[in-house]
């Protein structure tokens, strides 16, 4: 399962020199540290990727914090197993 400092690391590793500037947590925004859409769907896709899980893609587009994120991938890593 991924967590909310794995999803920070993430971040932090897309926003570069940047990241120094933002308080990186579980209420973080992805908005609010600048990250392009493009860049939210790469890590979305990495985490899918890493976890061998696949989001819905409607309540993937819903996603706006770090948390958001987490609890998906918690919700779809669940959904996996019971198919």
């Amino acid at each position: 399962m991924i967590t909310s400092e794995e999803v920070c690391a993430r971040i932090a590793k897309k926003i570069g020199s940047k990241a120094d500037s933002y308080t990186l947590n579980a209420d973080t925004s992805f908005d609010a540290v600048g990250l392009s859409s493009l860049q939210i769907a790469d890590i979305v896709y990495s985490i899918e990727d890493d976890l061998g899980i696949e989001f819905d893609e409607s309540k993937a587009a819903g996603v706006k914090t770090v948390a958001d994120l987490v609890r998906l991938a918690e919700e779809s890593a669940k959904s996996g197993e019971a198919a």
